[in-house]
């Protein structure tokens, strides 16, 4: 019996131990899950915690594993953080041997291809080239398919770099199929994402790409590179489409993240949404997104002579520490080297001074040209002025004629007649292209709009009033398209008091050729050639009719028929 105590004793330890490891393997699971989802600070503090309370245990050797996970998963979130973070590499190199000892296979793969993603971000490709093939051999030896996709990664970036696209493309194919293969979400994207940059030339396969980094990135709220993914969007139909409109869409959809974005990325919205509005010929949008751009590049500059200048002092306490600690020769070797720093940071700051200066010509020839743009475009303003000018004297005329008319007792059905032919001239110049041209007008749009204004100014009838409008003609002079807009205002106010008196559904017809009007409602009609001394919408017709050097047919059968020839 004592025995079997002593089993189950044993076995109740065991089984209790095996718990406590595969609850520590679950936080770092979470762990991992939070970093991929890009929530750094709660991932720090888990992993800060835990860390803590597996290095503080009594039996540290049966959580080693452990521990080196986590150490890791610290190394990934420093490198996450900053880009050229040296506490990242150094916990990389403490944990190397450690885990090739304890036979680690997996993680020392991971720690090796992060070690070569440092020393490629630090410039070094001797030393990541050389843990690349550390990390290669260790794969093959223990077959670790499911870490292949992030070394073709790896070996992807370094063959970009070096130069060699052939093998870099090769590579970037490798890792999209093993990613995809094994799930793991951050490879794809990062294979996506070398496709992308230099081996696709298919629009639509790019703009793939583009969405599906777009969708993933939404995932994770990493609205940076949301911004830039939608940046990029817009650039394809911009540059390569030529489909402004959307480019435009897109850039919109870019900005909306614009304020958080950090400097390193903010200044690419502004320069790729100045170049849509230039290609648009919009002058001054075009120059207020530059200047954005400028002052963003300028800020980025301040900010990395910041840094650089923080880092430098931070190198600097850091040596003079070691200082107390070495022989003379020492210091003096320390001060040769702080001098050579010093030198090498004034040399890249008259640098950043040069480029500075060389932006500053290029935005001075810009503004010239955008200056000359503006110019052009004042002359067009100054025609559109003229116009308007012309328009207000026949606006003039008008009332003067209707002065002259007699049988107006109704003041209200005067200033509505007045209104609407205000309505004609106002709104015709709401539709010029001032873009290129003012003497020109999309007279569909222009007949529509302006019938629809003319019916609603009588929307008190009771009658239901259906208007049918066809215009085979896109766009039409000025000089015709005011009379014709004021025939068309005089004809279905007409209509619109006198047709459908007698009708519930009142229809008017309007259809416009190259060389046609005609106009028609359903109501008991009127003789169009009789004179009448009430009102002056006839003789206004008539005598725009006359203007346009046109001929009129009417007929009253069934209804009321014009067909005026021009």
């Amino acid at each position: 019996m004592r025995y079997l105590y002593s089993f189950i004793l044993i076995f109740l330890t065991g089984h209790f131990a095996v718990a406590q490891v595969n609850a520590v393997d679950r936080e770092i699971k979470q762990i991992d899950s939070l970093i991929e989802y890009n929530r750094f600070e709660i991932a720090q503090k888990k992993t800060d915690s835990l860390y803590q309370q597996l290095s503080t245990a009594q039996n540290q050797k049966k959580y080693k594993a452990q521990i080196l996970e986590v150490q890791y998963q610290q190394a990934v979130l420093l490198d996450r953080k900053d880009d050229s973070s040296p506490e990242s590499l150094k916990i990389l190199l403490d944990i190397t041997d450690e885990a090739e000892e304890g036979s680690l296979h997996e993680l020392s793969c991971k720690i090796s291809l992060l070690t070569a993603l440092a020393y490629e971000k630090a410039n070094d490709l001797d030393l990541e080239n050389e843990h690349l093939n550390r990390a290669y051999k260790i794969y093959k030896e223990n077959k670790l398919e499911n870490v292949y996709s992030t070394y073709c990664i790896r070996r992807s970036s370094y063959y970009r770099i070096t130069e060699k696209l052939d093998s870099s493309f090769y590579y970037a194919r490798q890792a999209k199929i093993y990613a995809e293969k094994y799930h793991n979400e951050q490879d794809i994207v990062d294979a996506y994402t070398l496709l992308k940059a230099d081996f696709v030339h298919n629009n639509k396969e790019e703009l793939e790409y583009y969405n599906f980094l777009l969708n993933h990135f939404l995932k994770l709220n990493n609205y940076t590179s949301v911004a830039l993914s939608y940046n990029g969007i817009s650039r394809i139909y911009y540059q390569k489409m030529h489909d402004f409109s959307k480019a435009l869409s897109f850039s919109d959809s870019a900005y909306t993240y614009y304020k958080e974005m950090p400097l390193l990325y903010k200044n690419r919205l502004p320069n790729n949404r100045s170049s849509i509005y230039e290609a648009m010929g919009k002058a001054d949008s075009s120059l207020y997104y530059y200047k954005q751009y400028h002052n963003d590049v300028q800020l980025l500059q301040e900010q990395e002579g910041v840094i650089n200048t923080k880092k430098l002092e931070k190198q600097y306490q850091n040596d003079k520490k070691e200082v107390t600690i070495k022989n003379k020769n020492q210091q003096l070797i320390f001060i040769i080297v702080l001098l050579i720093v010093i030198t090498i940071a004034s040399i890249l700051l008259v640098r950043y001074n040069r480029k500075i200066n060389r932006q500053n010509k290029i935005i001075s020839k810009q503004l010239k040209e955008l200056n000359k743009t503006l110019e052009q475009k004042q002359m067009l303003l100054s025609e559109l002025q003229h116009r308007v000018k012309n328009n207000l004297q026949h606006v003039i005329s008008i009332l003067e004629l209707q002065k002259e008319s007699a049988g107006f007792n109704n003041i209200e059905e005067l200033i509505r007649s007045n209104q609407n032919r205000i309505h004609s001239l106002a709104l015709l110049h709401k539709k010029l292209n001032v873009t290129d041209n003012v003497n020109e007008v999309s007279l569909n749009k222009y007949i529509t709009d302006l019938a629809t204004l003319v019916k609603d100014s009588y929307e008190n009838y009771t009658s239901k009033i259906q208007l049918h409008i066809a215009c085979e003609v896109e766009t039409i002079s000025l000089e015709k398209a005011m009379p014709i807009g004021l025939i068309i205002v005089e004809l279905v106010s007409n209509s619109m008091k006198h047709a459908f008196k007698e009708r519930a559904i009142g229809i008017i017809t309007i259809d416009i050729t190259t060389s046609k009007l005609y106009y028609a409602d359903n109501g008991p009609g009127f003789s169009f050639n009789q004179t009448s001394e009430k009102g002056l919408g006839v003789e206004l017709i008539k005598g725009l009719i006359d203007q346009l050097d046109g001929t009129v047919e009417t007929n009253n059968k069934d209804g009321f028929e014009l067909t005026l020839h021009f």
